[in-house]
């Protein structure tokens, strides 16, 4: 097959085209013989071609490879013998190369299964299964396949790893807020992009960076960095084997290029493609069929350290920014709020998609409640209303909310104020504001779990339902917990305001101090709310004065950054804990200590990560944040990296063991206002070795989950298994010891 890095990727595939060009052949004869022998009243179709001509000129443009022709042509006839197996197998295959109507292409080439019409049928269901997202159905085709066709082809077992790499990325996908997009020609495409200082950063590639084994064409641009001082490129190098991969050369007093130098440690045994260096001179893009991706060529980011000379692991960028397609060349603008790729994933061979996309530094996360609706999501569609990618329809249906909690009527409750004084009655409130925060609060709740039910509810209407209806109600269930969760969040921070004004009007108008609960900072523990300046807190050495009025740098611990604002009480022990309001105050981020030296920062990292795993040094300057190596270089002049044995750092591991005792996954595979039907433990006798467990709710259903596991990419696995063995209602719960939470909550705890 030709090379294409913006086809399906094509891993030495020579033995499989080898075994379809004899069926080619089988066929080839087979349909002459059959067009000889047809009698003459064969049905006349659209041009008053007969069937035979119609089939005839199909398969000549299919037996050419030429897909976009024969597609219409399949299409003509299938129209007329719907159920005949090999036309179904040739529409099939045109709409998987052409990449259209992906989701039609997996039903022909069922129908194709049905009979032994061709030796590559479960090649190419895995392939439309892995296009849909349906990464569990691709494997099992694609092994199916393997195991068909005896010969080792490490084509397909990569295929096979790229659908496990999905699994977990599609588990979740970022907001992208997308400004522009256009389909232009895959001929170097990113001369389309519409970025500042884009084309003055690209280089095309001479001779001294170019090897014998290079081509032509797209992949031999190249981008210049940290002003022109060095060029990041892609070549095969010397060594063919494990394709091109990724150099650097720094700029001679000549003007010239020195030595390469392979960046091996973002190199993988496939190809890697358009290295592109952001304006910050540490932070670089590139495309690679290798590490974690997902299909084709996905899109990496690594970052430089030059104190240490080392690399970031490659991180992919996450769904959908990355699809089952080929997505190349990220490049980001002079400021790094805009950037713009290319895609193949809505086009055929010869075309791309160009994505113009607005960067945020805390980009929202969300969790993917219906899984059909992957291929939308991945569709990047212009416009904050359509960012989510959920097909909702029109609602006729209004969402009434309830106030069922008043001043006049309100039940016992438990309301903690402080450590020792506790709530029972609305009557207790001493500040009437408080009072009315907190009645808005508990209706919050209440409409959050009365959706809750509603959605389970509507669960049970799901049975039986197909194609577009079953669709519909999913997504109006999706869109319902969406609604339950953030009523449940808005409620918990009406708590959090309740209990710190009652708590604030005790004190101004009580004899003595009451302390609450919520953000109240010790003489040592400030928290600081500031969107980019941070004032120094707490008593400093004369030295430490002295250092940075004469330097302007200062350095922290940044620990964490969240969605929900901290207690005081989370840095318990901790020195002068700093607040910082990011991302237009959607998100917290959090450091501790002061200190004058990069290398007096460090030496606290140990102690801090025994309760923050993550914590990082990070650099300010005048209040305002710096870039870490400036500040090095001005305040440790004489400070020497020293690398650390990788197996001293194992912060995972302690993280891992104290969230898995909080926080559970299952499947629920159906609640049930009378017996689970047979056919249902009949299907779940599969399962056996997972915890099957049957328990009443406050209504008297019996809910039926599978299963028990401490992360959702777990999880996930066994609801796409149970799916697939015939519980198509099958999803995913959550529990915080024995309390049911959404799934939202669970992966904030998991985050924290």
């Amino acid at each position: 097959m030709e090379e294409s890095i913006l086809c399906f990727p094509n891993f030495h595939f020579q033995e499989i085209d080898s075994m379809n060009n004899k069926m080619r052949l089988h066929y080839g004869l087979f349909f002459l013989s059959f067009f000889l022998f047809q009698f003459s009243f064969a049905q006349n179709f659209n041009g008053g071609k007969t069937e035979q001509q119609i089939e005839q000129e199909a398969f000549t443009f299919f037996d050419a490879e030429n897909f976009t022709n024969a597609l219409p042509l399949y299409q003509e006839l299938i129209n007329v013998y719907p159920q005949d197996p090999e036309y179904n197998y040739y529409l099939g295959v045109c709409q998987v190369e052409e990449n259209k109507d992906v989701k039609e292409a997996i039903q022909h080439l069922k129908i194709a299964s049905t009979k032994n019409v061709n030796a590559s049928v479960p090649y190419f269901l895995g392939r439309a299964f892995h296009m849909n997202y349906e990464f569990n159905s691709a494997i099992r085709y694609y092994r199916k396949f393997s195991e068909y066709y005896k010969k080792k082809s490490v084509g397909i077992d990569r295929l096979i790893e790229m659908c496990q790499n999905g699994l977990p990325l599609v588990n979740s996908y970022y907001v992208v807020d997308v400004k522009n997009k256009k389909v232009v020609s895959s001929n170097e495409f990113f001369r389309y992009y519409d970025i500042d200082g884009f084309e003055d950063r690209l280089s095309k590639k001479d001779k001294s960076l170019t090897s014998r084994y290079d081509g032509e064409g797209d992949k031999e641009v190249a981008c210049l960095a940290n002003k022109g001082q060095y060029i990041y490129f892609s070549s095969v190098g010397k060594n063919k084997k494990t394709g091109r991969d990724l150099f650097r050369a720094k700029r001679l007093k000549n003007g010239g290029w020195g030595e390469w130098e392979e960046l091996k440690a973002l190199n993988s045994d496939y190809d890697e493609v358009y290295p592109f260096m952001s304006n910050d001179g540490r932070t670089l893009y590139f495309c690679s069929q290798g590490h974690t991706s997902m299909g084709g060529f996905d899109i990496f980011k690594s970052v430089y350290n030059e104190i240490s000379d080392t690399w970031t692991e490659p991180q992919n960028m996450g769904f959908p920014i990355n699809s089952t397609s080929n997505d190349l060349f990220f490049a980001t603008d002079l400021t790094d709020e805009y950037a713009s790729f290319a895609s193949s994933r809505d086009n055929g061979k010869n075309e791309v998609t160009i994505y113009k996309i607005k960067l945020s530094d805390y980009s929202e996360q969300k969790v993917v409640m219906n899984p059909d609706l992957l291929a939308n999501i991945a569709s990047l569609s212009i416009g904050a209303e359509n960012v989510d990618g959920n097909l909702f329809q029109a609602d006729t249906e209004e969402l009434t909310y309830s106030n069922k909690y008043r001043s006049n009527d309100f039940p016992y409750f438990n309301f903690p104020i402080t450590g020792e004084l506790t709530y029972h009655y609305l009557n207790e409130f001493k500040s009437g504001d408080a009072r009315e925060v907190f009645i808005e609060a508990k209706n919050d709740q209440f409409n959050s779990d009365s959706l809750i039910d509603y959605t389970d509810d509507l669960r049970g209407e799901l049975n039986g339902l197909e194609g577009m209806p079953h669709n519909v109600l999913a997504n109006k269930i999706s869109k319902l917990e969406q609604r339950s969760f953030e009523l449940s969040k808005q409620a918990q921070n009406k708590l959090r305001k309740s209990q710190s004004e009652e708590a604030d009007y005790l004190n101004k108008n009580i004899i003595g101090t009451v302390t609450a609960e919520v953000h109240a900072p010790a003489t040592k523990q400030q928290l600081v709310m500031s969107s980019e300046v941070i004032p120094a807190s707490g008593a400093k050495t004369e030295a430490y004065r002295a250092n940075k009025a004469k330097e302007g740098y200062e350095y922290h611990l940044q620990v964490g950054v969240f969605s929900n604002r901290a207690e005081s009480s989370f840095f318990l022990g901790l020195k002068d804990v700093k607040e910082e309001v990011v991302d237009n105050g959607k998100m917290y981020k959090y450091m501790v200590g002061s200190y004058p030296t990069f290398a007096a920062a460090k030496k606290e990292i140990p102690e801090v990560r025994q309760l923050f795993p993550n914590t990082f040094v990070v650099a300010y300057k005048d209040g305002v944040k710096a870039s870490l190596s400036a500040a090095i270089k001005a305040t440790d002049q004489d400070y020497k990296y020293e690398a650390k044995p990788a197996e001293q750092v194992s912060p995972a591991k302690t993280t891992t063991a104290v969230v898995n005792e909080q926080v559970s996954f299952r499947v629920q595979v159906g609640a049930y206002a009378t017996e689970v039907p047979e056919d249902v433990k009949l299907k779940l006798k599969r399962f056996s070795k997972y915890p099957i467990d049957y328990s009443k709710d406050y209504r008297g259903y019996t809910i039926c989950t599978v299963g028990d596991f401490d992360s959702y990419s777990k999880v996930s696995k066994l609801k796409m298994e149970l799916r697939e063995a015939g519980l198509g209602d099958a999803f995913t719960v959550a529990f915080s010891g024995n309390d049911k939470i959404t799934i939202q909550q669970a992966l904030e705890i998991l985050r924290q």
